[in-house]
């Protein structure tokens, strides 16, 4: 089973293949996940392993994971994973500068239709390649405005 990463925008976001990213269309048996999106474009974002596995990530957690010292090891599939983040930010940078933010959920193969257990909120100039842990099942919120807390509020359950 892998992790599903879907993207909420308001602008388009054009499909494309990359060895450390890839924007697809979200699929028609995964097409549950839209009734969480706010926002009318949403596409399925697949890290250098083809899935979302790639991206760092927290499962099975009933609070938003939080990044510590030593939670990474340093090595090859670090770097990937690092590279998948940086191509991530730099989409997400794009589009909350265009259009003021964007939205994501990160979510097990299968559970789309699954209701969030929480959203997280971001600020823009809080996200840091090095520090992106997104949390499985949260609904996650990236907005132009800075926020006091680095790294996320976690709000309530749901979107």
């Amino acid at each position: 089973m892998c992790l599903m990463l879907y993207l909420g925008t308001q602008g388009d976001l054009p499909l494309r293949a990359g060895p450390e990213l890839a924007i697809e269309e979200v699929e028609t048996s995964r097409a549950a996940v839209r009734q969480w999106f706010s926002l009318p474009t949403v596409r399925f974002i697949g890290a250098h392993t083809g899935c979302s596995c790639g991206f760092p990530h927290v499962v099975m957690a009933e609070e938003p994971g939080v990044h510590w010292d030593g939670l990474f090891e340093p090595g090859d599939e670090r770097n990937a994973e690092l590279e998948s983040v940086r191509a991530l930010l730099a989409i997400i940078r794009e589009h909350v500068t265009a259009f003021g933010g964007v939205e994501l959920y990160p979510v097990w193969d299968g559970n789309e239709h699954l209701t969030p257990k929480g959203a997280i909120e971001w600020s823009l100039e809080s996200l840091d390649p090095e520090m992106l842990l997104l949390t499985e099942q949260f609904f996650h919120r990236v907005i132009r405005e800075p926020r006091s807390d680095p790294m996320g509020r976690a709000t309530g359950s749901g979107k």
